[in-house]
């Protein structure tokens, strides 16, 4: 222990290089940015391509199959989400979680663009957006009033919008459910006709009209001007005056008037017309800071007379949820702290020593904060769960040491330092041992395979790692200068409590060995104990479950298209249901949102710390007496949780996406009978009515018209063409050519469309083309190459991913699907699989290396076996305590285990080691193990407590990930490490002794059969101590 000596002989060197690191580390918490979420790119990309005019047929066809062919032989690919619409096509592209997103971002574009000649002329645009974390909005404000807001763009604009828009650290602010005002030409269809002007003509007029170019640069007396003619409309009233034809202004056959243009969508926020802004940051901004100074520029447009009668909600806040979650972990943190520091001195009975080892905790996290600033990591809520995790471990190398140096200080009164070097050599390699043993636990989530889960847990894995080193270093360097210069504290008494707890735990120690063959009977016993809660049901194993938030999304599932005014007409009942129940079902405001084949409300529910109602109940009671709307059927829906999907799932497979359709609302009326399914829906659109336009060809090429001619006078007369932009002085006015909205009401007023002939003349549409009303093409969804339809639903309460795949296989084997068509579970189910199989192998090769660690240290390959069976009692112990508490053994819960393999091995590493080197001594088996246990006995129930009280806070709170209610909680995590770690401690007091004797009788019996094999000459060679075999390795 160099390291040790130095730092004892170089007090003052020492305290001067841990001031200067701390310093490091106290300066790092105010250049750390922070973050809700660590900024992480995800190999996945989405892809859509235009191709305006086509049907979803076409564009399966001619689009969405070519582009698929080419992206399938790409490597890596996990998944291929197509959507064939009307218009366009989009498709998501997943990528295994090792590849680089710009390099897979890169490798698609060259594929689709080495098919370019392939697709349709017009699908000549690919826009590609990637996925990262930082894609969601730090604040999402809405904007509500008793009037409309549809025309309030401007005011909108330039009192909120354009100043947070200023705002350091903001990149783009959205502005949704309002539009600029545009300047519409509205054509009356009897004056056209009564002065001959044909709406194409005029509309090349508009083009030619507004124009601006530059004609050159000319030299006069030694100076340049620039030569720009003026064509350029100015005003509504240049619009208005321009000459159509001699004697003919526009205004004579147009109205011409600026307007809101119509929105295809409807916003309320508690009844009320509202308007949505979302602002997102720029990439290296500070989330809160952002926030802090988006909120300031709320309050002022608050105050402005302009936005007077106008409500503005911030209904969203990213900084908050940082704040309540670091403030929930600091809270834990600092329980469990105060609560750990008081169990030492209970054991100490020393307030100098316990500061000592206390001061562990603060110098590991100042020197992790230190660490992750350099490392490039912010402090978000990952990196803070890895720090607390820490808190209740980083004091166990100080108490080992610390246990260590004081006993031989008693030992050796008057020779402080070289009682110090003594402790700390005794129990060196031990804690070598224990730290390393912590810290391989999350290699395998470190450099193994990456996926949803580990890409995360990375975040928490690291600042645990760090801190665990430090706290290593802290502890054999800075813990014992500081406690060779005190006293000791007294030492145990054996009437004392401790005292005659460690006489009670050596008798039961004794006993134990003394009856070898009960100890295997009990061992077997707690081994297979879980079995039965299993079987009962008593523990249940669901790693992403269903949880609501206090956030909850209702989605009205339209069975069709319908006209705007009535899905509004769907959503003021269900909003004047929850209106008139907003104290029961503990609603604090709630944001409406429809077009016209979808529509939801969503809930915000009162905070975590005013809630009366836990928002499971609050969807039972909304869905109790929800009001039954003819055009559709609401249900609560759940968002998709990081690393698997929380909603059940079911995908059908096949050619035809109308037979998929049925198939699949067949199947969601069966699944709806099967227990613990809720809202079960198929998830096929349905196709709007539409009005085909059918040119009779014959009679059109009779009057010289084109089909193209005609299909251009129907977009015109229903949508309007696009005119070059009118350049006001302060900003730019869209100018559309429309017909006026009561001259498109109806079937019969498009039939009346004017239509004019090459001679002067004009007709009617309805002279040229027929009218018929049909439902149009459904949305064709695909899967891996494959037409899919999903069927949805959600998990009633007590219902895990794995009762609902049971359920339903008979279901589905009953029915028996049409040849050519498939189904298979969604991918929920392959996402929960995979990500217990991962944490799986993980758990497994974190026990594989620790093994290896442990047999390098101790030179024994049997030895360390018997440390290792504390793991099983860990796990056993965590089982037994989910259940007890009622607990699901969920992701976090794994999480737990995990941890719970690098912290009980500390216990048995203490134990047999200090039992190895007083057999080294020259004491006898029985006597080094008894005498191990009477030494060691302190320092375990030390550690031990401190980490399970440590833990405490966060196993019975209801802290959760991001805070405010939306993220997984902490408890199954807490709850897994202290039911394990207690049962372990415990257990392995007596346990792990016996499973060293055992193998310690392996050894020498193998050690006997080896000597009787070898020849004399051969045996006097390799004759041994009985030391040098006892450390052998049993190979």
């Amino acid at each position: 222990m160099r390291h040790t000596r130095i730092a004892l002989q170089r007090p003052v060197t020492t305290i001067m290089i841990a001031l200067a690191v701390l310093a490091v580390g106290v300066i790092s918490t105010k250049l750390l940015r922070l973050e809700a979420m660590p900024d992480i790119t995800f190999p996945g990309m989405q892809v859509i391509i235009p191709f305006p005019g086509s049907t979803p047929e076409e564009m399966e066809e001619l689009v969405v199959r070519p582009v698929e062919e080419a992206i399938s032989t790409l490597s890596g690919i996990e998944e291929i989400r197509a959507t064939a619409g009307s218009d366009e096509a989009r498709f998501i592209v997943l990528f295994d979680w090792d590849r680089d997103p710009e390099t897979a971002a890169f490798e698609v574009r060259t594929k689709i663009d080495s098919i370019r000649s392939e697709l349709p002329a017009a699908a000549d645009r690919v826009l590609m957006f990637s996925f990262s974390a930082s894609d969601e909005p730090v604040t999402v404000i809405r904007i509500a009033s008793d009037q409309d807001l549809t025309d309030q763009y401007d005011t909108l604009e330039k009192f909120l919008k354009r100043p947070i828009e200023r705002l350091d650290g903001v990149a783009r602010v959205e502005l949704q459910g309002v539009e600029p005002r545009e300047l519409r030409v509205l054509v009356d269809p009897d004056r056209i006709a009564a002065y001959g002007v044909d709406v194409q003509e005029l509309r090349a007029l508009l083009v030619r009209a507004n124009f601006s170019v530059s004609a050159g640069q000319l030299t006069e007396n030694g100076q340049r001007f620039t030569v720009r003619p003026i064509g350029e409309f100015r005003s509504a009233t240049d619009v208005r005056n321009l000459l159509v034809r001699s004697g003919v202004r526009l205004s004579d056959v147009a109205q011409v008037e600026l307007v809101a243009p119509e929105l295809g969508v409807g916003r309320r926020m508690d009844g009320r017309p509202a308007v949505g802004i979302d602002v997102f940051k720029s990439t290296q901004a500070n989330v809160v800071d952002v926030a802090d100074r988006v909120l300031e520029a709320v309050e002022e447009a608050r105050k402005a007379p302009q936005l007077q009668g106008v409500e503005i909600l911030v209904v969203g806040n990213q900084a908050d949820s940082i704040r309540q979650s670091l403030r929930e972990l600091r809270n834990a943190g600092l329980v469990g702290a105060v609560l750990s520091f008081f169990m030492l001195l209970l054991f100490l009975r020393h307030v100098p020593t316990t500061v000592i080892v206390s001061l562990a905790v603060p110098a590991s996290l100042l020197v992790t904060l230190g660490a992750m600033y350099f490392m490039g990591f912010t402090l978000n809520i990952l990196t803070m769960m890895g720090m607390l995790l820490a808190i209740g471990m980083l004091v166990d190398n100080s108490v080992v040491i610390t246990e260590s140096v004081f006993r031989h200080r008693q030992l050796m009164p008057g020779r402080p330092f070289e009682a110090t070097i003594a402790g700390v050599r005794e129990v060196g390699v031990a804690t070598l041992a224990g730290t390393f043993s912590t810290i391989i636990v999350f290699l395998p989530l470190v450099f193994g395979e990456k996926n949803q889960m580990s890409i995360f847990l990375v975040h928490v894995a690291v600042p645990i790692v760090v801190a665990m080193l430090a706290s290593l270093v802290v502890a054999q360097t800075l813990i014992p200068m500081l406690a060779a210069r005190m006293p000791p504290p007294p030492p145990v008494s054996s009437t004392s409590l401790f005292g005659r707890l460690q006489r009670r735990y050596t008798a039961t120690l004794e006993w134990a060995m003394e009856h070898p063959k009960t100890m295997a009977l009990v061992t077997i016993l707690l081994l297979v104990s879980p079995v039965p809660l299993f079987a009962l049901k008593l523990a249940k194993v669901d790693p992403f479950p269903q949880e609501a938030s206090r956030t909850l999304m209702l989605i009205y599932h339209i069975n069709g298209s319908y006209p705007m005014e009535r899905v509004e007409q769907a959503v003021q009942r269900v909003e004047a249901y929850i209106e008139a129940n907003k104290q029961e079902f503990d609603v604090d405001t709630y944001y409406s949102f429809w077009v016209s084949d979808q529509a939801s409300t969503r809930l915000y529910l009162k905070p975590k710390e005013e809630a009366t109602v836990p928002a499971a109940e609050v969807m039972k009671r909304v869905m109790a007496d929800m009001p039954e709307i003819i055009i559709g059927k609401p249900s609560f829906q759940f968002d998709q949780g990081a690393g698997g999907a929380s909603a059940f799932t079911l995908q059908l497979s096949g050619e035809s996406t109308e037979r998929l359709a049925t198939i699949s609302q067949e199947v969601a009326r069966r699944l709806s009978t099967v227990p613990g399914l809720e809202a079960v829906r198929s998830e096929a659109g349905t196709g709007e009515e539409e009005v085909q336009v059918i040119v009779d060809r014959d009679r059109a090429s009779l009057l010289g018209l084109t089909t193209e001619q005609i299909a251009l006078t129907v977009t015109g007369a229903m949508r309007g063409d696009r005119l070059p932009e009118l350049r006001t002085t302060d900003r730019e006015v869209t100018m559309r050519l429309a017909f006026r909205e009561s001259d498109r009401q109806s079937v019969e007023d498009l039939a009346k469309v004017p239509v004019m002939l090459p001679d002067g003349t004009r007709t009617e549409l309805g002279a040229v083309a027929e009218f018929e009303v049909h439902p149009s093409d459904r949305e064709i969804q695909r899967v891996n190459r494959l037409t899919t339809v999903t069927v949805t639903a959600n998990l009633a309460k007590g219902t895990t991913m794995e009762d609902a795949r049971k359920r339903v296989e008979p279901v589905m084997k009953d029915y028996a699907l049409p040849p050519g068509y498939s189904w298979k579970f969604g991918r929920g189910f392959e996402e929960n699989d995979k990500a217990v199989q991962t944490m799986a192998q993980n758990m497994i090769l974190a026990v594989v290396l620790i093994f290896l660690v442990m047999a390098a240290l101790f030179e024994s390959t049997l030895y360390p076996l018997s440390i290792i069976t504390s793991i099983l009692f860990a796990i056993v112990g965590s089982i037994w305590f989910l259940a007890l508490t009622g607990t699901t053994i969920t992701m976090m819960a794994m999480i737990g285990f995990m941890i719970l393999i690098g912290v009980v091995v500390n216990i048995g590493i203490v134990l047999i080691a200090h039992v190895i080197d007083l057999r080294e001594a020259g004491l006898a088996r029985r006597d080094a193990i008894l005498q191990a246990g009477r030494d060691r006995l302190r320092p375990i129930l030390m550690t031990t407590l401190t980490t399970l009280l440590g833990m405490l806070p966060l196993a019975v709170g209801d802290a959760q990930i991001g805070g405010g209610g939306e993220g997984p909680a902490y408890y199954p995590m807490a709850r897994a490490i202290m039911g394990g770690l207690g049962f372990s401690a415990l257990v392995s007091l007596l346990i792990v002794p016996m499973f060293y004797v055992w193998f310690d009788d392996l050894n020498e019996w193998r050690r006997r059969v080896f000597t009787r094999s070898t020849p004399e000459g051969e045996s006097a060679e390799a004759g041994g101590t009985a030391l040098a075999a006892q450390r052998s390795s049993a190979l």
